[in-house]
């Protein structure tokens, strides 16, 4: 069985404007890990809208996503398919007591990789995880 893959940054902004940062796709790009990200099909973060991302670093891999579920400013859940795997994503906004934002964020990895092990699928949903909150991260910083 594949593990469930969590992390959480704390951003230094209110909870919409973390929330908004996440919803900007540009901050994937023009870094080495991602080469696209995109829309495909539907209303950008609408339910049953689609996204491509095309990752170089760790893995190369294509995935597709939908969003399953969006309740702004607070979550967001996406099913991600590539690599022979589904994952489940949910993202979680919400106040943090010392101020700005607690994102977290959980991915529960289902199926078998082509071409990765297990451990090495988990390393490589974990990075993306990582890199994908740390974006948010800078992007909040700049945004304060």
């Amino acid at each position: 069985m594949l593990p469930r893959v969590e992390h959480f940054v704390v951003v230094p902004v209110p909870v919409e404007v973390a929330f908004q940062a996440f919803l900007d796709l540009e901050r994937l790009l023009n870094r080495g890990v991602y080469d696209e990200a995109s829309w495909t099909e539907g209303i950008p973060w609408q339910v049953g809208s689609r996204i491509r991302y095309v990752i170089v670093k760790p893995v190369q891999a294509t995935v597709t996503a939908v969003v399953t579920a969006i309740h702004p400013p607070h979550s967001i859940s996406l099913l991600n398919h590539g690599l022979g795997v589904t994952a489940e994503q949910n993202v979680y906004f919400n106040p943090n007591i010392k101020g700005g934002t607690i994102i977290r964020v959980s991915m529960d990895l289902i199926g078998k990789a082509f071409e990765l092990s297990d451990s090495s699928l988990a390393d490589a949903a974990s990075f993306i995880l990582r890199d994908a909150l740390n974006t948010v991260v800078e992007l909040c910083k700049r945004r304060a």
